[in-house]
């Protein structure tokens, strides 16, 4: 008999394990345990422990980038737009913090897994790897057009992951209630908005 939404269970399994441990120090017995189910049950839907972890990444990657990628097309002024794009690649990165420590370790583990998992998912929406540097221009064209995109991009990105990345020595210098004010997204929606906003004033054509 079949049990239902056993996939997703494996997988929920498989991100507590590996967020735990790390690719190479997760082990397929903890998964199945984690998921209630019998290690032969696991090896069934996943045969090596390599494919559930793609499987898993791809899952995290895929989320994510569709999330985004319809906002960052999306019409409005410049501001709405900024504020539009912080807030949801914000709130996605606090939902799921285990995505930034995923890429993390995939990006120091010199596999060249995650490049061509990045490139199937913009086929799959029908999108060059350039689509999202293409809209940063246009969108800096109409008014910031000395300012560097991929520095824009960069900073915006880097904004707002690095608080999640390092909220655990964050903890320790600036104490837990930082993180666990329920204000807290919100103070940092405005925080980076401003920040970038102003940051790039200079750029802004007379």
């Amino acid at each position: 008999m079949a049990i239902k939404g056993i996939k997703e269970r494996i997988l929920d399994a498989a991100v507590k394990e590996f967020l735990a441990r790390g690719f190479g120090g997760a082990r397929m017995q903890s998964i199945a345990d984690k998921a209630e189910i019998n290690k032969a049950l696991l090896h069934y839907h996943y045969n090596n422990k390599q494919k559930l972890y793609e499987e898993v990444l791809q899952d995290q990657i895929a989320r994510l980038i569709a999330s985004l990628f319809d906002l960052i097309d999306s019409e409005g002024d410049f501001d709405e737009w900024l504020m539009a794009l912080i807030r949801k690649y914000l709130r996605e990165i606090l939902k799921s913090p285990g995505f930034s420590r995923f890429i993390l370790w995939e990006l120091n583990s010199g596999q060249k897994f995650m490049p061509a998992l990045f490139k199937q998912v913009l086929q799959q929406k029908g999108k060059e790897g350039n689509f999202v540097l293409q809209i940063v221009e246009r969108r800096l064209a109409a008014g910031y057009k000395a300012c560097d995109p991929v520095q824009f991009l960069l900073n915006v990105l880097s904004l707002c992951i690095y608080p999640v990345l390092a909220q655990p020595i964050l903890v320790q210098v600036l104490g837990a209630d930082v993180f666990q004010n329920p204000d807290f997204a919100l103070r940092r929606e405005e925080e980076i908005f401003n920040f970038v906003k102003y940051g790039i004033s200079g750029y802004k054509e007379a």
